[in-house]
């Protein structure tokens, strides 16, 4: 029996660490644990870190001491065959135990590992830093892109305004400006073409606070629904068609509008394009068009928005209009480039006699 207690060093091991066995928690999930006698390194989790180790002897009338570094730094004596060591702290601690009556003989160890959890291992903070700091990062430049886009949006608002002012407002201002010294210099001499020219001043004057109100429409907003851009439309048109009723040509106007499109809305640069583009198409219509019926029409077509507006006037060639109005200038031209601002097509069909149909169809 004196070779079973011969360990590697050669001496007498009276005590020996017959069997060890971890104590789970109710409330924690099992987790492999093996040990074989002559083991010198048992692994814990965090949350079993309850443990038993039984020991055995020789002697007939065992009485042991024990302790753990760092946590029972004193020896502690005992008569029982197993020592309870609950809570273990997290790291390496070192059990080691022996026979009071055999002190001579060195002591039997077992090393105990209690691993720690994911927030306390030394790791664990840098990363946690990193993961933080990576995500403010992310959130300023998410929110600087957001700026960003809502900076080059306005700007985008603002240099349209610049244009339309320049463009439309100029001109305007420019043939005003023009017909007052036509007025100044005939008011003597042809009283009837100076009348001619302040009634063309007044109309262009017209013009200009159009222009004006449309601006300002566009950029507003609470007009952002379509229901408001229908309201317009239709105020618009009205007061078009009116005004050919007082020339004895009376207009019947159709507004087919679908429910479903009552329900989007279009953002500032869009919602302008789309009213001027039919307010020009509608414009044209009052003025050269001499139609009795006028149908416009506004439906969605899978991701697109449809506009179509439609007369039984007199109609023209498309591929050669003739310009009726030399001050005016660039009707279809412009509608064209409002329809490709707003990534859509325009489509102008028309025969002489038969009216003319104005088809814009963009993605909304």
């Amino acid at each position: 029996m004196l070779a079973d207690l011969i360990c590697s060093s050669g001496l007498a091991q009276p005590v020996r660490i017959s069997h060890v066995e971890p104590v789970r928690r109710p409330y924690a999930s099992a987790v492999s644990f093996s040990y074989r006698q002559g083991d010198s390194v048992v692994h814990l989790s965090y949350f079993n870190n309850n443990l038993i180790i039984y020991l055995a002897s020789e002697d007939h009338n065992p009485e042991y001491r024990y302790k753990v570094s760092s946590l029972l730094p004193q020896y502690v004596n005992t008569r029982d065959t197993f020592v309870v060591l609950p809570n273990l702290p997290n790291g390496e601690l070192l059990f080691e135990v022996q026979n009071i009556h055999q002190s001579n003989f060195p002591p039997a160890h077992l090393k105990i590992i209690v691993e720690s959890p994911l927030w306390l291992r030394w790791w664990f903070l840098p990363m946690m830093f990193l993961y933080g700091l990576l995500f403010v990062s992310a959130f300023l430049y998410l929110f600087y892109r957001y700026r960003l886009r809502q900076f080059m949006r306005l700007q985008r608002v603002r240099d349209r305004i610049a244009r339309d002012l320049h463009d439309d407002m100029g001109s305007y201002l420019s043939s005003i400006s023009i017909m007052s010294q036509t007025a100044r210099r005939s008011a003597m001499k042809d009283p009837a073409k100076t009348q001619a020219t302040l009634e063309r001043i007044g109309q262009t004057a017209r013009q200009v606070m159009d222009s004006m109100g449309d601006i300002v429409w566009s950029i507003n907003p609470t007009h952002d629904s379509m229901e408001q851009v229908v309201a317009r439309m239709t105020d618009v048109a009205s007061s078009l068609f009116a005004w050919s009723a007082d020339q004895a040509v009376h207009v019947a106007l159709d507004m087919d509008v679908a429910a479903e499109v009552r329900q989007l809305s279009l953002s500032a640069e869009n919602r302008r394009d789309f009213f001027l583009i039919y307010k020009e198409a509608v414009t044209n219509v009052a003025k050269y068009a001499k139609a009795s019926h006028v149908r416009v029409s506004l439906r969605r077509e899978g991701a697109n928005l449809v506009l179509v507006v439609q007369d039984d006037g007199q109609g023209f060639n498309t591929q050669s209009p003739v310009r009726q109005n030399p001050s005016g200038g660039n009707g279809l031209r412009n509608m064209q480039t409002r329809a490709a601002l707003l990534n859509g097509t325009l489509t102008v069909e028309s025969t002489i006699g038969q009216g003319a149909n104005v088809t814009l169809r963009f993605p909304v």
